[in-house]
Parts: C-alpha cells; sequence; structure tokens
C-alpha cells in the first residue's frame, strides 16, 4: 500500500490498495460474471443534476460480507484515521458516455472510489476530478488503487469514452 497523492486531510490516492491475490479475485470476479449481475439503473436513487447530459452508470449493491478484507483495510489504512464502520458498497458500471457531473456527497463523511479495471488507456475518459479551495485535478483510472474524499468537497468523474471496456469501480460511502 503506497500513498501516491494527497491534499490536506481531504483527498488521499492509494496504490496497490488490495494484496494482489485478493485484487485479483474481486477483478476477476467482476469481468468473469459482469454478463451474469443483475446492475440496476441509478436514476431512482441519484438526482437527475448528477446525470444531466450523460448516459447513467448503472449500479450493482454487494453484500457488504462480499468486502470484509477490503473493509478491514480501508477502516486500518495508516493515513486517514476513519473511525465509523458503517459503509455501504456499490459497484459502478459506466460504460460509453455515462459519468457523474459535479457534487459534493454532503450526505456522508467520507467517498472512497476503488479502481477495479486492470488496463485502462488515458484517453477512455472516467478520471476522478477534484476542486478544494483553489486546489483542482484529477485522478486516472489506475487498477487497485483507492481514493478517498473527506466531504464535502466538489468532484466529478469525466465520461467514458471507450467504445468497449466499461469502468468498473467500487463505490463506498462512510455515514
Amino acid at each position: 500500500m503506497k500513498l501516491v497523492y494527497h491534499l490536506e486531510d481531504k483527498l488521499f490516492w492509494i496504490h496497490n490498495f488490495l494484496p494482489n491475490h485478493e485484487y485479483q479475485r474481486i477483478h476477476n470476479e467482476m469481468f468473469k460474471e459482469r454478463k451474469k449481475l443483475k446492475y440496476q439503473n441509478t436514476n431512482t436513487t441519484w438526482k437527475k443534476i448528477l446525470i444531466d447530459n450523460l448516459n447513467e452508470p448503472t449500479r450493482l449493491d454487494i453484500d457488504p460480507s462480499y468486502f470484509n478484507f477490503y473493509k478491514t483495510l480501508l477502516l486500518h489504512q495508516p493515513f486517514i484515521k476513519i473511525n465509523n464502520n458503517n459503509i455501504n458498497f456499490i459497484i459502478h458500471n459506466m460504460s460509453k458516455n455515462s459519468g457523474i457531473n459535479w457534487h459534493q456527497d454532503s450526505h456522508v463523511q467520507y467517498g472512497v472510489t476503488y479502481y477495479i479495471n486492470k488496463r485502462w488507456n488515458l484517453n477512455w475518459g472516467g478520471e476522478f476530478m477534484f476542486q478544494h479551495e483553489g486546489n483542482h485535478g484529477y485522478i486516472p483510472v489506475v487498477g487497485n488503487s483507492l481514493i478517498i474524499i473527506k466531504t464535502p468537497m466538489l468532484h466529478k468523474v469525466n465520461p467514458v469514452l471507450s467504445p468497449i471496456i466499461s469502468r468498473f469501480s467500487i463505490q463506498s460511502f462512510i455515514k
């Protein structure tokens, strides 16, 4: 686990978050089973402004016990102290032209994005964009990396441009 970027106590980008065997397990299950999994539209759970002018991502709510190891590492990683284990887990599948407009996730303490894709071309979009007190930037899609933001923080996901590969991530909210 390696901290490769942080912004004050607001944003942390961690590479090699999971041990390789655990990352391989999650990646392989997501990609092998992706056609069998029953993803739902986000239009019933998200405000319309989040997906205006975009294709909406689909989501899959997952049993938290499936992610026990992930949850343990998240709560005990050395870079930011998280004292709350009220966490939900959602898998986002973002296909071509799907993304998320600027928002702040003010309803939770932390937002966490874990990238599942092993390979991603920089020209395929899907970057995590952020703004905070004059600081701004983006974090590209890098497999087995994790972004933790302490809310509120203005952020978005650029539209995915790949016509063949979806951007898969585990989204967690810590209330």
